[in-house]
């Protein structure tokens, strides 16, 4: 086997460079080399550590028969292999191999194009290259689309992957074909807004080996968008109305060989994400769509980082809530494997809901986390489980702790259920229908004064009793709670939000803002029946070119099943100033003050925060930021105090030179950390930078030391080598450590 691999890719590689015209002009690639250790210590002693070797080539040619007609071959290699050291110093290898060949064809002209291709990996988790460890992937695709002008787009496409392995008695063998035709419009108007995207897919998946040895999915989906705008009163007055829609219907068929529990996808009907910028709210009250998320693409980042970016990534997923859900995977697009922050429970949390709007979110508990890596996708995931089954619409996690492996991102996220057959058959329907209406009117009645007026309501039917019931059920909702419910398993969540708006330029030098608005959201269970009230007033003066201020006066009362729950006020102040060329500051002034009627508790906050950033000299800039708080409630109060600096000189061209300076105190635990960064390029081709932090907490005592560098060496325009260096060591009741050195070879061509 190992000789045949061999000559197969001998062969592509003479194919790609037999061509001197080719070699020059349709020829690309990259190779790396990667070695890296790792060791961590206690107390002088060796407790763990890691070594690997990584190897990768990627090689792609190009080439146009016409300039229609264009085809692409490429190749992927890569060779990885890992020495695991215990504390004993036993040493565990594990390999990975992969030879991962392609073809794409295309044709395409302005109004149509075909697509067709074939991708095959090979798989190997041992030294040499024998069956034993083999693991195949064959991808298969084919895709037609029509774009006429000013006429509904077309899209046929086709797709097929079949896993396997070469072992006598087989242990993986699934085949998953796929078919979907896609038709999009959008009319081609100023005014009038009418766009549609129709989308049916047809799925199957064989998996002789499992319980359910086979399952048919068949899915149908219409997002429309209907809406139209204009104006009155001379152009004085606009207004706008739109209305949009999601009708989906999926049926599955699972056909199992005895009787037992079956894991199941949830079909996601929407990704979801946020991030919260708050410690003391983690969790965001309304996520934002996605796409991304779950786009089925188990490769490419979603954008949401979860190394240097942090922590409190809200990461959500929309199902329907007729069945029920017990995990959450989150895909991710580097090996955890040695992950250890994000393989810990009490570093996630995870929320429901029904409406994905503040005070409708509910915690959920967790079971277990666990990281697995998907040998379908190729790609490592975080599993959460819940304790318990739980059925709702909208499923979010929030990471508390970032990850302590480099540049991980999310890919994709999904809701997976344990279902029992009945008979050889397991057969679920699950229907879903969101509808959006939204209004707004802004009016100009005098030079100085702006009125707005806005209503939105957003309806959400799973399993819905028809289509016309839903239609007529989202014109009813726009004065009335009243929900039809003739049909047993029938679920309807509503949203209503409404209000108004006045902005005034009382003065040439002040601008007063008045909002008031009512938020409102009920389901046909009486399960949730939530409202909230919310008024604003806010004055804007700008009196000097040097000088701005913002008040912004804010109360909200919430409710619930018509009681009255909690009420909360809020100030807010903000001075802008530019104190001097090149020096600016901005204070904030903040209080809030909160009841809850349920408990009879009163809590208060008060912040004051702010900032300077200056340009010192024509070489130094500096930034001071700091921020007081004190909160009380009935039972406790706290206080916190922090302030951190930063100065950057550049005393050269080619070198930088950064340090800063932080302390924090919260209720008598003061922390402080100052460090320094040097970033230098002596020559062209080197460049060279250098950090170090130190930070000290107490009580503990418990002091922390980094220091990182690294070195990129650019050998020639095309080739570069990277050495990089970071050590940490910990001192509390015992003194830790850990080094990583890695060097990188990279070439391109």
């Amino acid at each position: 086997m190992r000789h045949i691999v061999c000559k197969t890719t001998a062969l592509i590689i003479v194919l790609l460079l037999s061509s001197p015209y080719a070699f020059t002009q349709e020829l690309s690639g990259r190779f790396d080399i990667n070695n890296g250790t790792s060791k961590n210590f206690e107390e002088g002693e060796m407790t763990s550590g890691t070594d690997t070797f990584n190897r990768n080539l990627y090689l792609n040619f190009q080439h146009s028969f016409t300039p229609m007609f264009t085809s692409q071959i490429n190749l992927r290699t890569n060779f990885a292999d890992a020495d695991a050291i215990d504390s004993d110093g036993e040493i565990t290898t594990t390999y990975r191999r992969s030879l991962e060949p392609a073809l794409d064809l295309n044709f395409a002209n302005p109004m149509y194009d075909l697509n067709a291709g074939y991708r095959r990996r090979e798989q190997w988790t041992t030294a040499h290259l024998s069956n034993e460890s083999r693991r195949t992937t064959e991808f298969y695709y084919s895709s037609f689309n029509i774009t006429p002008e000013a006429l509904p787009s077309l899209s046929i496409q086709f797709d097929e992957q079949r896993n396997f392995d070469h072992l006598s008695v087989k242990g993986v063998d699934t085949t998953d074909r796929s078919y979907s035709v896609i038709s999009a419009y959008e009319l081609p108007s100023s005014d009038l807004q009418l766009r549609y995207t129709i989308n049916y897919s047809y799925n199957i998946n064989r998996t002789p080996l499992s319980l359910a040895y086979k399952s048919i999915n068949a899915t149908f989906s219409d997002n429309y968008n209907l809406g139209y705008s204009g104006r009155f009163w001379a152009g004085k007055a606009n207004y706008s109305v739109n209305y949009k829609g999601n009708y989906s219907r999926d049926k599955n068929r699972q056909f199992v060989t005895q009787a037992g529990t079956v894991l199941n996808e949830r079909t996601p009907l929407g990704g979801l994400y946020a991030k919260s910028t708050n410690a003391a709210q983690k969790d965001v009250d309304v996520l934002l769509s996605e796409g991304r998320l779950i786009d089925n693409d188990f490769n490419t980042s979603a954008g949401i980082d979860l190394s240097a970016a942090g922590v409190f990534h809200n990461i959500g997923v929309m199902v329907s809530s007729g069945r029920s859900v017990d995990r959450l995977y989150i895909y991710v697009n580097k090996d955890i494997g040695t992950e250890a922050a994000l393989n810990n429970l009490n570093n996630w949390n995870v929320f429901k809901s029904n409406f994905n709007q503040a005070g409708t979110w509910s915690q959920v508990t967790i079971r277990t986390v666990s990281i697995v890596f998907d040998t379908v996708n190729d790609v490592y995931r975080y599993e959460i489980e819940f304790s318990d089954p739980l059925s709702a619409s909208f499923f979010k996690a929030v990471n508390l702790q970032a990850s302590d492996v480099p540049d991980v991102f999310v890919t994709e996220i999904r809701a997976y259920g344990t279902d029992t057959p009945d008979d050889d058959i397991l057969t679920t329907v699950s229907t879903s229908f969101t509808q959006g209406l939204n209004f707004n009117v802004s009016l100009k009645p005098l030079t100085k004064l702006t009125l707005g007026f806005h209503y939105s309501l957003n309806r959400t039917d799973q399993n819905p009793i028809s289509i016309i019931n839903s239609l007529s059920g989202i014109i009813g909702n726009i004065f009335s709670d009243s929900v039809s419910d003739e049909k047993e398993n029938f679920s309807s969540n509503t949203a209503r939000s409404y209000g108004m708006s006045s902005r005034w330029l009382t003065h040439r030098l002040l601008t007063t803002t008045f909002r008031i608005q009512r938020s409102e959201a009920f389901d046909n269970k009486g399960e949730t029946d939530a409202a909230s009230n919310s008024y604003n007033l806010s004055f804007k003066s700008d009196p000097l070119p040097t000088l701005d201020a913002t008040l912004s006066l804010t109360k909200s009362d919430s409710y619930s099943f018509n009681e009255k729950n909690s009420t909360n006020l809020s100030s807010f102040l903000s001075i802008g100033s530019k104190l001097y060329r090149g020096v600016n500051m901005v204070t904030d002034f903040g209080y809030t003050r909160s009841k809850s009627f349920a408990s009879g508790g009163v809590s208060s906050s008060r912040q004051v925060s702010g900032f300077i950033d200056a340009a010192i000299t024509r070489r130094m800039s500096g930034a001071l930021n700091y921020a007081f708080s004190w909160a009380a409630s009935t039972a406790s109060s706290s206080r916190s105090r922090e302030g951190s600096t930063v100065i950057s000189y550049r005393p050269g061209r080619f070198i930088n030179i950064t340090g800063n300076f932080k302390v924090s105190d919260s209720n008598g635990d003061v922390s402080t950390s100052e460090g320094m960064s040097m970033g230098w390029l002596p020559l062209r081709v080197l460049r060279l930078n250098m950090n170090y932090q130190h930070s000290d907490s107490r009580p503990g005592p418990v002091k922390t030391d980094t220091l990182g560098t690294y070195a990129i060496w650019y050998i020639t325009k095309f080739a570069s080598v990277r050495f990089t260096y970071a050590y940490t060591q910990r001192k509390e009741d015992n003194k830790t450590g850990s080094y990583r050195f890695n060097t990188n070879f990279n070439c391109r061509f």
